[in-house]
C-alpha cells in the first residue's frame, strides 16, 4: 500500500527530528512511503525528504491546518507530530483505517483539553476530503494566530465524523507525560528522583551531577524499564523531549541511535 508520510518542522524545532522520525518509521514499516515536510527550511532536509514550502506564514501548530491544502500530494497521508517516538510498526493498524474509508482517522487527545477529544498528533487522511478546513483557515488564520487551545481546539469542532484509532487499539501510542509514565503494574527504570517542583535523572555511580528533566507535572512519576506491549508509539507533546532521554534504553535506541 502506497501513503505519503507528512511532517512539520518549523520555527525552532529542529530538523533532526523530522529526520529521525522519517528514518525510524521507514525503517520498521513494510508500506510504500513517500516522506515529505512542510518546512520554511527546506535547505536543511536531507535528500530523501521532499519538502514543501508553507502557502503562507503562521506559527507552530498551526502549519499542520496546511495539510488539508487539495494541493498536497495526492493519495492517502499518515502525517505525525515529529515528537513522537515509533517503537514498533503500526502497518496493519494505518491499513485498516485506509481501508475503513473513514475521512479522518485519528487518537483522542491525552487531556481531552478544552473539552476537545480531537488530536492532531496522528492523522490518517485522504487529499482533498478536508479543504474546507484549509480554505476556512485560509481565510481566518490572521485571526486565529491568538487563539487558546490551538489548531486542535479549532479543528475538532470542525470534522464531524471521526474515527478514533485509540478506542479499538487504547495502547497504540501513549502520551509520555499524561499516560505513559503512570501506567501501573510495570517494573519502574530507576535513577528519577520527583521534587516539588522538578523532576531529575541521578546517573549510577554518584560521579555524575543529576540531569534536570523538567518541571512537575504529575504527583507520581514511573518510567517504565521496558514499555507495554501493545504500546507502539511514545507522544512527546510539551516537555521532556526525546533529545534529553538518552538514559532510557528504548527512547536511546528508536530515537537517539536511528
Amino acid at each position: 500500500m502506497k501513503i505519503n508520510l507528512l511532517t512539520v518542522c518549523t520555527d525552532k524545532y529542529q530538523m533532526i527530528y523530522a529526520e529521525k522520525l522519517i528514518k525510524q518509521f521507514s525503517k520498521l514499516s513494510k508500506l510504500d512511503i513517500t516522506p515529505y515536510c512542510l518546512t520554511d527550511r527546506p535547505e536543511q532536509l536531507p535528500d530523501f525528504i521532499t519538502p514543501i514550502k508553507p502557502k503562507v506564514r503562521v506559527s507552530g501548530w498551526w502549519n499542520k491546518v496546511l495539510l488539508f491544502d487539495p494541493d498536497m500530494p495526492p493519495g492517502w497521508n499518515l502525517y505525525m507530530d515529529i515528537d513522537i517516538v515509533v517503537l514498533k510498526s503500526f502497518d496493519d493498524e494505518i491499513i485498516e483505517a485506509i481501508e475503513s474509508e473513514a475521512k479522518i482517522t485519528c487518537v483522542s487527545d491525552a487531556l481531552e483539553w478544552m473539552g476537545n477529544k480531537f488530536s492532531s498528533s496522528l492523522m490518517i487522511f485522504k487529499t482533498g476530503d478536508l479543504q474546507d478546513i484549509y480554505f476556512n483557515f485560509m481565510a481566518t488564520h490572521e485571526e486565529l494566530k491568538d487563539r487558546e487551545g490551538g489548531d486542535q481546539v479549532w479543528i475538532g469542532p470542525q470534522l464531524g465524523d471521526v474515527q478514533y484509532i485509540d478506542e479499538k487499539y487504547p495502547d497504540l501510542k501513549k502520551n509520555f507525560k499524561f499516560q505513559f509514565t503512570r501506567i501501573d503494574g510495570t517494573p519502574a527504570l530507576s535513577g528519577f528522583e520527583v521534587t516539588k517542583k522538578d523532576i531529575w535523572y541521578v546517573p549510577p555511580g554518584g560521579d555524575k551531577a543529576p540531569i534536570w528533566i523538567c518541571k512537575t507535572f504529575n504527583d507520581s512519576f514511573q518510567v517504565p524499564a521496558q514499555p507495554p506491549n501493545g504500546v507502539k508509539m511514545i507522544d512527546f507533546g510539551g516537555l521532556p523531549k526525546p533529545h534529553q532521554l538518552d538514559m532510557i534504553p528504548y527512547i536511546k535506541e528508536n530515537w537517539h541511535e536511528v
